[in-house]
């Protein structure tokens, strides 16, 4: 509310054609509208649900109050550092034949990617469309094609800073360069991989940094980010503080990072510009292009399916004005499930896991319900009954989800033959650190405390076939 206070420099605001109105009165009344709105709609028993409310309004839930936008505390990328770059590269939708990387910046600029098979690149990546290169304020991005399975590669990326006053009057500053760095492709022909799990963060910076620590010392293949990484999105300054540098390390350079999207991953205007940050998926089937958040990966013994659940709200609430239709959503990824449950490479997998932010189903009804229990909420109902049934067709062995901001397991039963695992929460408290190792074997998934790191539960699972 400040900040958008801040951009009127009068005491007056027109609307309608010159009908003014004092512009704190015209605030006031709005958050107190929002916030009965949200309070008609709020759930103050469950810790996941968390609405935001205006300035000056005192929230139903205290739990509001412990997720503020955090600072920007970079040394490193600092404005004052003279770096036209504002983060590290973070490394993305790394494929059998593809990669992306994405990075913020503190100034305008254009950019790419130099990468090859060896330390001294050679290649050059860049986002052009239209007979443009790109030209951005706040993130730059570059996808490599072309790549063979399970390969390593190198790469750096390239920042200009460039003022753009006019059509013939214009600078591009001369590049800056990242380190280089190197990762591997997806695919079949490795004897083992592990992964590691976060979700929930809501912008707490003492948590994302804490669990970086103890990824490093896991030292995971890939990492999965399993939705609601930050509070609200009001603007890209919390996603260049929470998601692309919140704590001044490579947490992604080399470690590919994989989106999870959560159900407050949609609340606020940037939610809408997510592809910067995040940049989709590439489909093999051209019906199912807008699907850029899901995807079907196999890693060496085990293959994955990562799903997004959308939003908590009925797309016809009063709360979504209009905004979503995750109903729609849901229906078309249900399709894409089942086809990418039948890629060979998928479906002859030894392990077959699922990443999804919001359950498919309650851990407190009875298990004996018939039909089997489902959660009351409308995207858990959906999200079982689109997903659910699949699941039990093709043999996924887990789901690991998050949402409720509490650690809880629920072994496979006769109604449903498939394990479910929900990470913790924001605070440190309740953050959990997931982690896990595939070998021809088994696939071993342990769940820690993140604050002490004591073992809250350990799995194993054998083969598929």
């Amino acid at each position: 509310m400040r900040l958008l206070s801040s951009l009127f420099h009068s005491k007056r605001v027109s609307v309608n054609e010159g009908a003014a109105i004092d512009r704190r009165a015209f605030f006031s009344r709005f958050a107190v509208a929002s916030a009965a709105s949200a309070a008609l709609f709020s759930r103050t028993n469950d810790a996941s649900a968390i609405d935001e409310l205006p300035e000056g309004v005192t929230p139903s839930n205290p739990r509001e109050l412990l997720y503020p936008t955090p600072e920007n505390h970079s040394v490193v990328f600092s404005p004052e550092s003279g770096k036209f770059a504002a983060s590290y590269p973070i490394l993305q939708n790394v494929s059998y034949d593809s990669a992306s990387i994405v990075w913020s910046l503190n100034t305008p600029s254009t950019g790419w990617v130099e990468w090859g098979p060896t330390p001294k690149l050679g290649k050059i990546a860049r986002n052009s469309e239209f007979g443009l290169n790109p030209y951005e304020e706040d993130f730059l991005s570059a996808r490599i094609l072309g790549l063979q399975p399970n390969t390593i590669y190198y790469y750096r990326t390239a920042t200009c800073a460039f003022s753009y006053r006019s059509a013939y009057d214009k600078t591009c500053e001369p590049a800056q360069y990242s380190d280089v760095y190197s990762f591997k492709t997806a695919g079949p022909n490795v004897e083992k991989v592990s992964f590691a799990v976060m979700n929930d963060t809501h912008n707490q910076i003492d948590t994302i940094r804490t669990l970086f620590d103890r990824f490093d010392d896991i030292n995971p293949d890939f990492l999965v980010w399993n939705g609601d990484l930050c509070h609200r999105y009001p603007s890209s300054y919390i996603v260049k503080t929470t998601i692309a540098n919140p704590c001044d390390r490579p947490y992604a350079a080399e470690r590919p990072l994989i989106l999870s999207k959560g159900n407050h991953d949609r609340w606020g205007p940037f939610a809408h510009k997510f592809t910067q940050i995040f940049t989709p998926w590439i489909q093999r089937n051209p019906r199912f292009r807008s699907l850029g958040y899901n995807v079907a990966l196999r890693y060496g013994p085990l293959a994955i399916i990562v799903l997004d659940t959308a939003d908590t709200k009925a797309d016809d609430a009063p709360a979504c004005q209009g905004l979503y239709s995750s109903t729609p959503y849901r229906e078309q990824q249900a399709n894409w499930l089942r086809e990418a449950l039948q890629q060979p490479e998928i479906a002859n997998a030894p392990y077959l896991i699922a990443f999804c932010h919001i359950p498919l189903f309650e851990h407190t009804p009875k298990e004996d319900a018939t039909p089997p229990a489902q959660m009351s909420w409308i995207p858990y109902h959906e999200a079982g009954r689109y997903f659910g049934p699949l699941f039990d067709e093709y043999g996924v062995q887990l789901l690991i989800a998050a949402h409720r901001h509490k650690f809880a397991y629920s072994e496979a039963s006769p109604h449903r033959p498939w394990a479910q695992l929900l990470g913790g929460g924001p605070l440190m408290e309740n953050a959990t650190c997931i982690y896990a190792e595939a070998n021809s074997n088994e696939l071993v998934v342990n769940c820690e405390k993140l604050s002490d790191r004591s073992i809250l539960g350990s799995w194993s699972f054998k083969p598929r076939f």
